[in-house]
């Protein structure tokens, strides 16, 4: 179902949570119009007003009492917000903790269970790409990986107990289910599994064996892993742009895992001169920025790029048309993380001319 994907609730959510059901225009697809208080629900859906929470690469900290306060705070401040739904960028835990079915699987459950908010979750490296680490316990990364995808994607729902339908690219709790994708109030929200640690791609042997008992045959298994969900993601990149296009969508929001433009000073030529350069075979996030520059700069809507990893908040304009002026539509939001479990509440109003605005919310630390 690659040209209509509609959203539904669950029965409860819509009085909770106010998130309308979303269709894609005043006609059916044979051209027939709908009845007139049908088309005008539908069209007060396409441009109702949400609010959505961003967060990501939280609950760090190794001192169990610490991270459960932390973890009350972000929960309480997020719930007190009343939220349609939110959008996780991926790192569950710190880079240097055991990779347990626990630590990455039912304790981030619980978490999202608590919020009374759906979330829409995207995969990162610290759930299972980094997990080869000895200090993570060795785990091999490709077991972490099939796990993960049966315990968050068995179903064709978000995170949390009130959940919202979406679409999945590949075969529940299988391979690619992860990457996933919903509309509401006329802009499409996209996850695509595109983690840190160079997007599972081992080019170097430094890459290979940091931190690590692997051998070639693993890090062989890696590759071959990242070559064939790299494919997967930029098909389902191109087809939600198509989507959008083909619907008529105001903005177009993808989260993914990856500070792809780290460490690059993007300013004053950085972005022409260094960082894209390095977009070769040997960076593991070439293919998905190529792609995204060029269904960005064919596509009318605003375009949304929303990740975590290296734990800076940042709102800025990291694309830019040949001409070196900036791509005027596309907008990079990266969340707090590590020590900092502040979040971002991003409002969505179609009806807007910059679709999307956003307001960070500071925790005092506890």
């Amino acid at each position: 179902m690659h040209g209509c994907s509609r959203l539904t609730m669950r029965a409860g959510l819509l009085a909770a949570a106010m998130l309308p059901v979303i269709g894609h225009s005043a006609y059916d697809g044979h051209g027939r119009k709908h009845e007139q208080g049908e088309a005008r629900g539908e069209h007060a859906a396409r441009h109702s007003r949400l609010r959505v929470g961003l967060w990501g690469d939280e609950f760090y900290s190794d001192d169990p009492q610490l991270k459960s306060v932390t973890i009350d705070q972000t929960i309480d401040s997020m719930n007190r917000h009343k939220l349609n739904f939110t959008i996780f960028a991926g790192d569950s835990k710190n880079g240097h903790s055991l990779c347990t079915d626990e630590a990455i699987g039912q304790d981030v459950v619980d978490i999202f269970n608590r919020l009374k908010a759906p979330t829409l979750y995207s995969l990162g490296d610290n759930e299972w790409t980094d997990c080869h680490r000895t200090s993570n316990g060795a785990y091999d990364p490709l077991e972490r990986l099939d796990y993960l995808r049966s315990v968050f994607f068995s179903k064709n729902t978000t995170q949390g107990e009130r959940s919202i339908e979406v679409e999945r690219q590949g075969e529940l709790g299988q391979a690619y289910s992860e990457n996933s994708r919903f509309v509401a109030s006329n802009v499409e929200f996209v996850a695509l599994h595109i983690p840190g640690s160079n997007n599972n791609l081992v080019a170097t042997e430094k890459q290979c064996t940091k931190k690590s008992e692997r051998t070639q045959a693993d890090c062989d298994a890696a590759t071959a892993e990242y070559q064939a969900r790299n494919e997967r993601n930029i098909d389902w990149l191109k087809t939600a742009f198509s989507a959008a296009r083909e619907q008529h969508y105001a903005g177009v929001l993808i989260a993914i895992q990856a500070d792809i433009f780290f460490p690059f000073e993007l300013s004053d030529g950085g972005y022409q001169e260094d960082f894209l350069p390095q977009l070769d075979s040997n960076n593991g996030y070439a293919d998905f920025f190529h792609t995204l520059i060029r269904e960005t700069q064919n596509y009318s809507g605003k375009v949304v790029l929303v990740h975590g990893d290296s734990h800076y908040f940042r709102i800025d304009k990291p694309m830019f048309n040949d001409d070196g002026r900036l791509t005027a539509n596309f907008t990079r939001v990266e969340v707090f993380g590590s020590k900092d479990n502040s979040w971002i509440e991003m409002t969505v109003d179609p009806s807007t001319e910059n679709v999307f605005s956003f307001a960070p919310v500071i925790l005092e630390s506890p």
